[in-house]
């Protein structure tokens, strides 16, 4: 059946390779899943998808190697054997940080294996090894999402690296609870756990079931090629070695938030991009941009002078008709920046309202009070991202939203980027290839003078924000819709 799915995917490279880019058919990402799903009609679509990369891959392999009749072989062959939990966590820590398909498949249970176990058929197993596989894809693609030159020297092997596997309350072939050595087959309830090298930070991810198999579960490793890992042995790590058992995933692993957050937000990257002159938003200190205020009903006069004004002539509701922006400090914490912003009104008061935000290499979010005191702590830093909504996410790109988290898609959310370029001219210029962002979340705190109200923010990439829309929002008292508008500004780095 394999070879006929993988010459099935040979005649449908070449076939697509014939065709001219017009006339190749929109397939997406995932060409062979309506394939895979007449062949395989139980597969999830993640499953699917783990089956159509093996198949991919030994279609590649096959090709390199010149030798198809080792499309079938066994793909665990030549690894050395699991034989303690902590190889395991070993094992799918490396495998998730070096990005190693064939290391990751193998920490998973075999087809054989399950189907020995549960006494299932050869079909009936793979497919349920895939779907365990598929499952766990979120977490696989989280540990691929960033670019190598994003990294520093060594990438995430050296910032994050494997701490213990925690095994679960031990039960028998049935599921019940068993002290009984002999009748151990499986844990629930498992926890990895990766430590970051530098911090006193840790990570857990959740596998909710561990098979225990006997040895014939697997191949006799072979001198040929071994696990690429320095694995110790389970005695020297505290752990009795279990002779005659081998350790393998039978469930997915699930996601960390604490650790999706610690990559989103990017505290992983090269400290070079906090740089005020690599940074997507100017933040270098001096910075500071002037926006002249008005009504959107009435419009910006042209021959309009806010400062020569007097207060007594100023359009009912308008306090002020200019606002200056100012970088007034920059801090350095290690992954992040601290940035202290002060907002100067000309209205009668000459109000001054102070924020801060704190920056990472992909967020910026407002950084209240007990943001300031946990500024040191990573730990604490973390759960802070994790409650906020960034003000900007980085990269921006059209079409996309995010609320609480940074989370990109789902109910509830704060911020849209709207999904064509908009060409903004203002009285300091005219910005191409602006993002025009609509939602108000924290930003409607520092506002000196309405609550409920929306914003519209027109974001020129390295320029900062040129033209911002403050209108009612729902529940609002009184009807509002002011423009600040960008009329001068200094960029420093």
């Amino acid at each position: 059946m394999t070879l006929v799915l993988v010459a099935n995917l040979l005649v449908l490279t070449i076939f697509s390779g014939a065709c001219s880019d017009s006339d190749r058919p929109d397939v997406g990402h995932r060409p062979l899943q309506p394939l895979i799903y007449t062949e395989y009609p139980g597969l999830t679509p993640e499953g699917a998808a783990v089956r159509e990369r093996r198949l991919t891959r030994q279609l590649l392999e096959g090709i390199a190697d010149g030798d198809w009749g080792t499309l079938d072989d066994d793909h665990r062959r030549h690894v050395d054997p699991l034989l303690d939990p902590q190889r395991l966590g070993q094992a799918i820590t490396e495998a998730l940080l070096s990005q190693d398909e064939r290391l990751w498949e193998y920490v998973f249970v075999s087809d054989d294996a399950y189907a020995r176990l549960v006494n299932v058929s050869p079909a009936e197993a793979q497919e349920f090894v895939d779907n365990q596989i598929g499952g766990s894809l979120p977490t696989w693609e989280l540990f691929g999402r960033t670019h190598s030159s994003e990294l520093p020297e060594g990438g995430l092997r050296e910032q994050l690296e494997f701490d213990s596997l925690e095994l679960g309350r031990p039960r028998d072939i049935h599921g019940s609870l068993t002290e009984n050595d002999e009748e151990i087959v499986q844990f629930w309830g498992n926890r990895l756990i990766i430590r970051h090298a530098d911090a006193d930070l840790s990570f857990e991810l959740p596998i909710s079931r561990i098979f225990r198999l006997h040895a014939p579960s697997d191949p006799s490793p072979s001198d040929e090629e071994e696990l690429p890992l320095d694995l110790q042995d389970g005695d020297e790590q505290g752990v009795e070695n279990s002779s005659g058992h081998r350790y393998h995933l039978a469930s997915e692993i699930e996601l960390s938030s604490r650790l999706e957050t610690f990559l989103d937000v990017g505290l992983h990257l090269k400290p070079q991009l906090l740089r005020a002159e690599e940074y997507p938003f100017p933040l270098g200190v001096g910075t500071f941009w002037r926006y002249s205020r008005y009504d959107a009903a009435r419009g910006r006069a042209d021959d309009d002078d806010p400062l020569a004004r007097r207060f007594d002539e100023r359009p009912d509701g308008l306090h002020a008709e200019q606002v200056i922006v100012e970088v007034r400090e920059v801090s350095n914490y290690g992954p992040v920046r601290l940035v202290e912003l002060l907002r100067s009104y000309d209205d009668r008061d000459h109000t001054r309202v102070r924020e801060w935000w704190v920056l990472t290499p992909r967020r910026i979010y407002l950084c209240d009070a007990s943001c300031r005191d946990n500024i040191t702590d990573l730990g604490a830093l973390l759960g802070y991202f994790a409650r906020q909504t960034p003000l900007l996410r980085f990269p921006l790109r059209l079409g996309t939203r995010w609320g609480p988290s940074g989370g990109l898609d789902g109910d509830g959310d704060t911020f849209s980027v709207d999904d064509q370029w908009h060409q903004v001219s203002t009285p300091a210029g005219t910005f191409a290839a602006s993002f025009r962002i609509a939602g108000t979340g924290p930003l409607a705190r520092p506002n000196p003078y309405f609550r409920d109200v929306q914003l519209l923010r027109d974001f020129a990439p390295r320029r900062g924000v040129v033209r911002r829309q403050i209108f009612a929002g729902e529940g609002a008292r009184e009807g509002v819709d002011v423009v600040e508008e960008l009329v001068e500004y200094r960029i420093m780095h």
